[in-house]
């Protein structure tokens, strides 16, 4: 075996034992929380027979911190710290994340008479359009995480709505599963802020 063949070998071997000891990536993804109190269910036909059309509610827009705008998850270890997390990462860009669990919040909370997407789909005028803007998005792991927003209810008529809404959520271990949902929890008491905002808007 000549010195070259040797040499091939022991890259590929160096290679192999690399690619074996690499750990392996963990995905995660937001959710929805259940909502407090079931709601009002809409009886079969209900829309047609008393010819009330169901409001169209559209999470509009969805801005996030540049800091946490990635696909790797974000923790801070220190107050001029962070950590990036190669290894752990959302299954979806972060803003989308964010406006899919705000919609199925805000689904799950407002009546039969709402129906809430995302964006606006060709042909359709939403009668509500939903912006959030996070201003803070931050988790220490083992503590807790935080979440800080500004937000904005606009109907197609009437006066537009806006609130700010904090949430700061207990993360139960130390791994980031348990980030991911204790940032859902966070979310979810937002949506309702948000959601009793459009359920107060006037018909």
């Amino acid at each position: 075996m000549t010195l070259w063949n040797r040499i091939a070998m022991a890259v590929t071997a160096f290679c192999l034992a690399a690619c074996a000891s690499s750990p392996s990536t963990n995905f995660y993804t937001l959710s929805a929380e259940p909502a407090q109190g079931a709601k009002p269910a809409a009886a079969p036909g209900a829309e047609a027979a008393t010819g009330a059309a169901r409001i169209h509610v559209s999470i509009a827009q969805v801005a996030i911190p540049e800091i946490v705008d990635r696909r790797q998850l974000v923790v801070r270890t220190a107050p001029n710290r962070v950590e990036i997390a190669d290894f752990h990462q959302w299954t979806e860009p972060l803003r989308l994340g964010i406006a899919r669990a705000l919609m199925q919040d805000l689904a799950a909370q407002l009546d039969a008479g709402f129906v809430v997407l995302i964006g606006q789909p060709v042909g359709l005028v939403p009668g509500v359009r939903v912006s959030l803007d996070v201003q803070k998005l931050e988790a220490i792991r083992g503590e807790s995480v935080t979440l800080e927003t500004v937000w904005s209810v606009r109907p197609v008529k009437g006066e537009v709505r806006t609130g700010r809404s904090s949430a700061e959520e207990r993360v139960a271990t130390n791994d980031y599963a348990a980030i991911a949902a204790a940032y859902s929890r966070a979310l979810a008491r937002v949506a309702r802020d948000i959601g009793a905002a459009i359920a107060a808007l006037p018909n």
